[in-house]
């Protein structure tokens, strides 16, 4: 905050979310008995645009942490400088016990209980954790028979029978792609020199993985939650892809539980790592993809990359920042990286209110556009302030915020 030269009164406010939605949904169960769930939904700041911002189904979905997401989703959204502010929400409940009828009970019932709330020019939700493209259909139909609107872009993230976007998964490792692209060709690397390392092979790191391999950088060491396989020649993505998805693992070409087929696994010069070993393994690129606070203060100084690019959210304790700092890592931060994901989002939104279909070429050029230029706008304020990445995204994301504030007279 001490370089946007704020008054204690103007940061007060700034640092306080605009709303905070709190309702208790109820929904009958297959069985006949009643469940009745916490609900919320944070609207953080909508200075630049309408709010925007996931919505969880999650045991620990509390106020708390949905007040923090959507005051992160405020500055990413401005960090890549397009049309929305932040918020998040969130029921508290595993939908793992919960049947596929019971999952869009309190989905259609989340909607009717904000419904005031939300709306394509007022606060536009997205999937989020164990949220996928049938919740938001379930919730766009909804939103629609509540108000008895066609709304299609009241929420994203849709299928894409029911106007969702081409690209929109594989948006969030798209983005980082372009980002490190970027980044590589600045410091005047070769991808083809360098070793990478990805800890998760979700949908996000799986895509960066395929990515990667098809532009040249060498792929040392993939995991997912069961552990990870580090081939120092490198691995094929493509193959491990394929065989993740017959075995559930991505290490299913040679061990099938625990027993691993280990003369297969020395002619292939590979060996098991656990996620924690993954982290520290010599590479010139680490890709957190899967878990937050996975890189400590117990693990930074046991680093090897030059390059740590923040795929998943927070995967990296401020403690273990300063670390990493020390030793000249460049720590990419989720703010900018992973910001793909709400990008295409915002395309999806747009055509969802123009009625246009955009190419996949389109979203693609559009992408890498923006994205490339948040990059370049906040390795600028890094360079020219003498920051970290980290400390540089939320400054350029936080100037524009503020500035939108005060010609709206709110600071």
């Amino acid at each position: 905050m001490k370089h946007l030269k704020l008054t204690d009164v103007q940061q007060k406010k700034f640092l306080e979310p605009n709303h905070i939605h709190k309702k208790t949904i109820e929904i009958t169960r297959d069985d006949g008995s009643k469940l009745s769930l916490p609900a919320f939904r944070v609207q953080y700041n909508n200075a630049r645009g309408p709010y925007k911002g996931g919505i969880r189904y999650h045991p620990q979905a509390d106020e708390d942490e949905v007040k923090a997401l959507a005051a992160l989703m405020a500055i990413k959204t401005a960090v890549v400088n397009i049309p929305f502010g932040g918020s998040k929400g969130g029921i508290q409940v595993n939908p793992k016990e919960l049947s596929k009828k019971e999952v869009e009970a309190i989905s259609r019932a989340y909607v009717r209980a904000f419904v005031d709330n939300i709306g394509p020019d007022i606060d536009v939700p997205a999937p989020d954790v164990n949220t996928n493209p049938d919740i938001m259909a379930w919730m766009r139909d909804e939103y629609e028979k509540a108000t008895e609107t066609y709304a299609p872009a009241v929420i994203t993230g849709k299928p894409l029978s029911y106007g969702g976007s081409v690209g929109r998964d594989t948006a969030t490792a798209r983005g980082a792609f372009f980002i490190l692209q970027e980044l590589v060709e600045r410091e005047g690397f070769d991808p083809k020199e360098l070793r990478v390392v990805i800890q998760g092979f979700g949908n996000a790191g799986a895509h960066m993985a395929e990515n990667l391999h098809g532009a040249g950088y060498t792929i040392v060491a993939i995991s997912d939650s069961h552990g990870g396989i580090y081939g120092e020649e490198g691995l094929d993505p493509v193959r491990i892809a394929k065989y993740k998805k017959k075995t559930g693992s991505v290490s299913g070409e040679y061990c099938e539980g625990s027993v691993c087929d280990i003369e297969k696994m020395k002619m292939d010069n590979v060996r098991q790592v656990s996620n924690e070993e993954l982290l520290e393994l010599p590479c010139d690129i680490l890709i957190p993809a899967a878990l937050d606070s996975v890189i400590t203060e117990k693990n930074a100084d046991k680093i090897h990359a030059k390059i740590v690019l923040e795929i998943a959210n927070g995967p990296t304790t401020p403690e273990a920042d300063a670390i990493l700092d020390k030793k000249k890592i460049k720590v990419v931060p989720d703010v900018l990286t992973n910001a793909g994901g709400v990008t295409v989002s915002y395309f999806e939104w747009s055509q969802g209110k123009s009625g246009e279909q955009w190419t996949e070429s389109q979203v693609d050029d559009e992408l890498k556009r923006i994205m490339i230029d948040a990059y370049r706008e906040v390795s600028r304020e890094a360079h020219r302030e003498k920051l970290t990445y980290r400390q540089a995204a939320f400054v350029v994301g936080l100037k524009r915020i503020v500035e939108a504030m005060k010609v709206r007279g709110w600071l």
